[in-house]
């Protein structure tokens, strides 16, 4: 592995160099300084001075892409794996970003972390989001527990809901047909009247499916395993005055989903799930800076009807209250204080816990060149007592002539991941003892920017892990199971990388892009199913002003997978993945066709052992606005 890191670190330099050889002289070019992000630290920040590689999912991309769910739009960002994705829309999916897992990375809706805090993890559950509701998602890699608290370990995924942006009332229609059945209905509705802006929406989802459970016997015949989805969320913005802005959200999403029994296991179990949402986000504006509290309380629901049934229940109450200041062009700052509270339903008890972290982060261009980034967070939890974690991410922008320009950058930063109310209070497992995960990150990397048409990423990272919770089997002195709990777990894990992607415009009507991810795990039994390898690339084509085709691949490598029967431990092999999308406009874009063909080569793989994966399949749909 050694061997292959050395190797993509020649090719990724070799990479830069032509780049810079091929499109050094260009002149005239303008690149657009007002593309922005605002997950690595809060702020409005174009992409080429923040210290982070970013990456977002436009509005465009979205509306482009009928049928896929949140999770398929991010299974082809660079480094980013979603497992479980290919298999029946109710699949369990994991999250891994370098390597995390669920617990690892944080899911935030409209800046807020939102979570089910009766899960193992305390994760969000993406099944639940309709994409058609949703304007865009920036995926940060790498530790942001000082910005954002707990779980922000490996990764942010930060998606931004519609909201309302029209003065005039305009009314979006979407339809999608596919495979299996599958068919979603999206509509919404906002504007503006006088001082209040408004949006409603609504959502359903459905699907036949296929068979969860994997088939390997020619004389039984799996059960289709369908799902339903509906959703309905409305938000509304009241300008009491140039300074003084009120927003209000509420939202509803229920799905259910048919499940097996397990590997290769037919069953016709069932699983509802149940989330409401209610939030509050008041602005004040004052000269230099502004103060506004975002404030959310979610309830969540889950029933599992099966020959062993179980219910859930979890309630989380996020407050996060910041005041952003501008000291001069050059120096801004947020000092802030976050609480989180949060408790979970199990059998007669109502176990419940607190974060209170007050935080703070810097955000200076020393130079015209120079962009420092730091900040601190004191973590006040009420079971464990506090922990302190802390980031430092410089980065330099140096000019190479014309519009090319060259950033340089890099960042250390420990994280934390609080013992969720399952591992600390569940019946026969919990444990009130547990202490918090911790983790420092170090990364560095080159962006390279030439002009308008090509940019170009390359970042190396470690990761420690430290005081890991795990569930911890007991055996007696014959290696009879005796029993076993959630407990820290000594010693150290350790993960390391490589990333590069690029973006080039070749010409007006083509642009290709492509990415490459290596892993190197310390202990690959400590991640199970995690590929150690993806790259892909994705070529788009302006037929015309009005028509667009796409065709995207992706190489998920290898992973292996922990079972519980002979031989216990099994190796999945690699797959690909290939897709062929389409979109034509008419009427000056008020009415867009899209389909997309999924698994184009329908290649059969194994994505979870013992788990079917979606065949090749299409969607087609058309959106309109009025």
């Amino acid at each position: 592995m050694r061997t292959i890191f050395r190797k993509l670190s020649i090719a990724s330099l070799a990479i830069l160099t032509a780049s810079f050889n091929l499109f050094a002289q260009e002149e005239g070019q303008v690149r657009d300084l007002g593309r922005v992000v605002v997950t690595g630290n809060k702020f409005e920040t174009p992409i080429e001075k923040s210290g982070k590689v970013i990456y977002k999912i436009t509005a465009d991309e979205i509306r482009n892409s009928p049928g896929r769910t949140v999770a398929d739009l991010l299974n082809q960002l660079p480094g980013v794996n979603i497992d479980g994705a290919f298999g029946t829309p109710g699949t369990n999916l994991d999250y891994n970003i370098r390597g995390g897992r669920n617990a690892h990375t944080l899911i935030l809706i409209d800046g807020l972390p939102i979570n089910d805090p009766s899960g193992i993890a305390m994760d969000y559950d993406l099944r639940l989001l309709n994409a058609q509701a949703v304007e865009y998602i920036e995926v940060l890699k790498g530790a942001a527990s000082t910005l954002y608290g707990t779980g922000a370990a490996a990764g942010v995924i930060n998606i931004k809901m519609k909201a309302p942006t029209s003065e005039l009332p305009k009314v979006t229609l979407s339809q999608s047909i596919g495979s299996f059945s599958t068919s979603n209905t999206n509509a919404d509705v906002q504007g503006k009247t006088g001082k209040l802006s408004y949006l409603v929406a609504g959502a359903f989802a459905i699907s036949e499916g296929i068979s969860a459970a994997q088939d390997n016997d020619p004389a039984t015949d799996f059960g289709n395993d369908g799902f339903y989805r509906y959703s309905g969320r409305t938000k509304f913005a009241y300008d009491f005055s140039e300074a003084f802005n009120l927003g209000a959200n509420f939202s509803y999403e229920k799905l259910r989903s048919d499940y097996d029994d397990g590997a290769f296991a037919d069953a016709d179990n069932e699983f509802t799930l149940k989330q409401t949402s209610f939030g509050l986000n008041p602005k004040f504006k004052y000269n230099k800076g502004n103060l506004q509290l975002k404030f959310n309380h979610n309830q969540i629901k889950r029933d599992f009807v099966s020959a062993y049934p179980s219910k859930s229940e979890g309630e989380n109450t996020q407050a996060d209250l910041t005041n952003e200041y501008i000291f001069s062009n050059r120096i801004k700052t947020i000092v802030g204080v976050h609480y989180q509270g949060y408790k979970f339903v199990a059998g007669d008890d109502e176990p419940d816990a607190t974060n209170i972290d007050p935080y703070f982060n810097l955000a200076v261009d020393a130079t015209d060149a120079l962009t420092l980034n730091a900040g601190a967070r004191l973590n006040i939890n009420s079971e464990y007592g506090s922990n302190f974690v802390y980031s430092l991410n410089p980065s330099y922008l140096l000019n190479l002539g014309g519009e090319s320009k060259l950033k340089a950058f890099g960042s250390y930063s420990t994280a934390f991941i609080s013992p969720s109310l399952y591992q600390l209070f569940a019946p026969f497992y919990g444990n009130t003892a547990l202490e918090p995960q911790e983790m420092q990150s170090t990364e560095f990397g080159l962006s390279l920017y030439l002009g308008s048409n090509f940019t170009v990423n390359a970042e190396y990272f470690t990761r420690k892990e430290e005081n890991a919770i795990d569930f911890v089997s007991r055996f007696d002195n014959t290696g009879n199971y005796v029993g076993g709990g959630y407990d820290n777990v000594t010693g150290t894990r350790e993960i390391q990388g490589f990333e590069i992607d690029f973006q080039w415009q070749i010409i007006e009507p083509l642009s290709i892009s492509g990415h490459l991810a290596s892993y190197q795990f310390g202990n690959p039994a400590q991640f199970y199913r995690i590929p150690d390898l993806k790259f892909g690339f994705n070529t788009n084509y302006a037929i015309t002003s009005n028509t667009n085709v796409a065709v995207n691949y992706t190489r998920f490598g290898e992973r292996e997978a922990a079972i519980f029967s002979d031989p216990y431990l099994v190796k999945l092999e690699a797959y690909n993945m290939v897709d062929l999308s389409f979109s034509h406009k008419v009427f000056d874009g008020a009415v867009i066709f899209s389909g997309t063909i999924n698994n184009l080569l329908d290649e059969d793989f194994v994505g979870v052992y013992g788990f079917t994966t979606r065949p090749a399949n299409f969607t087609i749909g058309v959106t309109g606005t009025f």
